[in-house]
């Protein structure tokens, strides 16, 4: 029943506590350390992906559809090189952290989780049938 809850409303949750510490950076508000620095690492491949397995799902117009295992790792490693390797070398506002990349595959790891084996198939527009 838990996971059910989780695979319906971890995509709402995380975008809004993932815009809400982004907000809060940009208006100098302090926050955790570990919240200002990782949270949004963790966050991001969850949310990349759901928006990704959404969009393929309406293109194919098959709402079962599901991101392939070795998709959803290559993003992620995709993700990694480019934020952690490339971008730093040109902009000042990046640093390379080997601890964003361990972040970002264990949200990965957990869209997998909950997408793939989380209790029950779902849509992603389930909760929000009746509006």
């Amino acid at each position: 029943m838990l996971l059910t809850y989780l695979k319906r409303f971890y995509f709402p949750v995380f975008v809004t506590i993932a815009i809400f510490v982004y907000v809060a950076q940009q208006t100098a508000i302090d926050l955790p350390l570990l919240v200002n620095n990782y949270l949004n690492d963790l966050l991001c491949m969850p949310i990349v992906l759901k928006i990704c397995q959404y969009l393929v799902r309406q293109f194919k117009s098959d709402r079962g559809l599901q991101i392939p295992i070795t998709l959803a790792l290559t993003l992620t490693v995709l993700y990694a090189l480019y934020f952690e390797l490339l971008l730093p070398k040109f902009n000042v506002r990046y640093t390379a952290d080997t601890i964003d990349v361990l972040l970002y595959f264990a949200g990965a790891l957990f869209f997998i989780g909950i997408e793939r084996y989380g209790a029950g198939k779902t849509s992603v527009l389930e909760p929000y049938k009746d509006l």
